[in-house]
């Protein structure tokens, strides 16, 4: 990872508050052990997943509000979730509460192998 995305990686992260860190750094390691390609930025604000720096087909990220912290999958409408993970209605985003994606370590795994299998699909 470049200095300058590491640096800022590491600034997002320190804003966030001892236990949500916590439960974001868990998450980042089930996504990034899923493919060792899997790098990571912050990018739109929030802490996001891309395979060898393909951020226009990101595969994920982690966003992080007062209300919510979710696990967001960019085309997660393409996926196959066969643990019935995934939540939401729109076009393609598709979304887990971060705290269930802790518990479902192996589903969000595979989330995340089918987001690269389908990281340049589009719907017709």
């Amino acid at each position: 990872m470049p200095q300058d995305q590491a640096v800022a990686v590491e600034q997002w992260l320190a804003r966030l508050d001892p236990p949500t860190r916590t439960e974001v750094e868990q998450v980042e390691q089930v996504v990034t052990a899923a493919d060792p390609r899997v790098q990571r930025a912050v990018k739109w604000g929030r802490l996001t997943y891309s395979l060898e720096g393909n951020w226009h087909h990101w595969l994920c990220a982690v966003a992080v509000s007062r209300r919510s912290r979710r696990l967001v999958f960019h085309k997660g409408a393409l996926l196959e979730d066969r643990s019935g993970l995934l939540d939401g209605d729109g076009r393609y985003v598709r979304e887990i509460p971060l705290a269930e994606a802790l518990r479902q370590g192996d589903g969000v795994a595979d989330l995340v192998r089918s987001a690269i299998r389908h990281e340049t699909d589009m719907l017709d």
